[in-house]
């Protein structure tokens, strides 16, 4: 695919997401994680799911590396994708014929609930100039995509504990990103910074009722 883009003017976040699988096909770096190391990812990030009979939507699906890891692990399970990158879409459809993959163009676009939702590095580049308003966008995304999900909801982000930020990278502050999730999405929530020291995953579980008398939640 070639680009009109002119000299000096930034990319845009599809645009920059063509080029990578442009240059490196259906591998991490093609959907912009040069470094690989996604099955530390995709095991933070899934868990706790069981080990079939569940439905799970990849939100930011890329090239669908989250279900080829699936696939090692689990069996009888339902694969919902959703990203922005026509290619993307088509490749992870070619691959995988069996899931449902949708182009979307915001959250918005996504309406079918499931059981699970995991969102990886969907949010690692800030769109735009604002950085405060485009966390908010990716707050409502969370909070929308959160009312989808029948068990849980899982998403990465890049920490802001780091010695050098990229401009366009978004990082995150681990304990306001935890108040707000359980503020707007559930108090029982699992953190996971033990894999990577510069990312961490955070996982809310829907059903936070508490078991009384013993004070303890219902196990997953």
């Amino acid at each position: 695919m070639t680009h009109d883009t002119n000299a000096g003017v930034q990319p845009t976040l599809v645009e920059q997401y063509q080029r990578a699988f442009a240059e490196h096909g259906d591998t991490p770096a093609g959907v912009m994680w040069p470094r690989g190391r996604q099955a530390l990812r995709f095991d933070a990030l899934t868990r706790h799911f069981p080990d079939k009979d569940f439905s799970v939507l990849d939100y930011g699906c890329g090239l669908a590396h989250l279900k080829a890891y699936l696939d090692q692990r689990c069996s009888q399970y339902e694969y919902l994708g959703a990203d922005l990158v026509p290619e993307f879409v088509s490749a992870a459809t070619a691959k995988y014929p069996e899931a449902r993959v949708q182009l979307v163009q915001s959250y918005m676009d996504v309406s079918t609930p499931v059981d699970h939702i995991v969102i990886s590095g969907t949010f690692n580049i800030i769109e735009g100039d604002d950085r405060e308003a485009y966390i908010k966008r990716v707050q409502a995304a969370l909070m929308h995509l959160f009312g989808l999900a029948r068990k849980s909801l899982a998403v990465n982000f890049m920490t802001d504990r780091v010695d050098f930020m990229q401009p366009q990278a978004l990082h995150m502050n681990v304990e306001e990103m935890i108040a707000f999730m359980r503020r707007s999405l559930s108090p029982r929530l699992r953190l996971d910074e033990s894999y990577m020291p510069y990312e961490f995953t955070l996982v809310a579980l829907k059903n936070s009722e508490i078991i009384r008398p013993d004070n303890i939640y219902q196990p997953l």
